[in-house]
């Protein structure tokens, strides 16, 4: 038998069949697992590096997405401050304001008036009041020729004389409240040569100039309350709002990186500052809603005075300053609103 062979073989005498010699066991070649392994070792190493690379892309898209946020937080709460500021400034200005309310009329002289003057078409006289919170104002203007209406020629210039006055209402109600006891006074003792008809008379006038007074009493007390109702909201909403201010600014400047302080501290800060910003906003609301509602009737100023003439044509309302805090508040409530509901969605 050759060296090496093995398997079933047949007998050249007998025909029989034997088993001879065990099959090799197989062996590779050193260089061939050498080969193998690298292979096997390049294979891991990829994937390792694939592995790191993926969790590198997911560490830059989470601090890409972070740094988006903070953008984006942060130049919103700047936004927020910045409206805070325009709501201090505002209410610094109402309280300083003495255009709570306004009137104003003008009416054009007829043919005579002009002519007295020789004054050019479209020329006439004209009120503007002004109510504040303790003070009512006034400027009258009317169109005049220098010189004398009554010699000719007329070679005055046209001009328009500016006349002001101003009237606190503590003033008006101490005086009202003097006429009246005045009044009280000498409705008291009727006159003992009057006859009943003239007594009857003398009585009916003093209930009617004490029902009078008493009119004009409720309506500049009615401006008095209104002023110290919306002052009292005022001073309160001032201190309340540079409170605010002073909260979003310490929240940006955290949100920047100026001053570190504890997350807890920071979270609970976050949590009242939106909502106290919707309280003092309709804490503002409120207080002009009750000033419209305290004010009184401005018509009635033409029903006190039996002297005073209703104009044809005059507008009244309420101030500038009340339209603009009224508007600015409720922008301001949606700001905070939608603000909160930004921090909701972020947690």
């Amino acid at each position: 038998m050759d060296d090496g062979a093995y398997g079933l073989f047949e007998c050249p005498y007998c025909g029989g069949e034997y088993e001879w010699g065990e099959k090799p066991k197989s062996t590779r070649p050193k260089t061939t697992r050498s080969l193998d392994l690298s292979k096997l070792k390049k294979k891991s190493s990829t994937k390792s590096l694939e592995s790191r690379t993926k969790i590198i892309d997911k560490r830059k898209q989470y601090s890409s997405q972070k740094n988006v946020d903070l953008l984006e937080y942060g130049g919103f709460q700047v936004s927020t401050l910045f409206a805070t500021f325009v709501m201090l400034t505002l209410i610094f200005t109402a309280l300083n304001s003495d255009e709570w309310y306004t009137a104003d009329w003008w009416e054009e002289y007829d043919s005579d008036e002009r002519d007295a003057c020789d004054l050019s078409e479209g020329t006439g006289s004209g009120e503007t009041w002004s109510f504040g919170t303790s003070a009512m104002f006034s400027e009258e203007v009317r169109d005049m020729r220098s010189g004398s209406c009554w010699d000719e020629p007329y070679d005055g210039e046209e001009y328009e004389r500016n006349t002001y006055d101003g009237t606190e209402y503590s003033t008006v109600l101490i005086q009202t409240t003097e006429y009246i006891e005045q009044r009280e006074d000498y409705c008291e003792d009727v006159p003992a040569w009057m006859d009943s008809g003239e007594q009857e008379e003398f009585e009916d006038e003093c209930e009617d100039d004490l029902e009078q007074l008493g009119e004009v009493y409720d309506w500049y007390n009615s401006w008095d309350n209104a002023g110290t109702v919306i002052q009292i909201f005022m001073v309160i909403s001032f201190i309340f709002c540079l409170f605010i201010l002073s909260v979003k600014t310490y929240l940006l400047l955290q949100q920047i990186g100026i001053i570190n302080s504890s997350p807890d501290l920071i979270q609970k800060i976050s949590t009242y500052d939106n909502l106290l910003s919707s309280i003092m906003a309709g804490f503002i609301v409120m207080g002009l809603i009750l000033y419209w509602l305290v004010i009184p009737d401005f018509n009635h100023l033409f029903r006190l005075n039996e002297n005073w003439e209703e104009p044809d044509d005059y507008s009244y309302g309420l101030g500038m300053i009340w339209w603009s805090l009224m508007i600015f508040s409720l922008i301001y409530i949606a700001i905070s609103v939608f603000a909160m509901g930004k921090k909701a969605s972020r947690n």
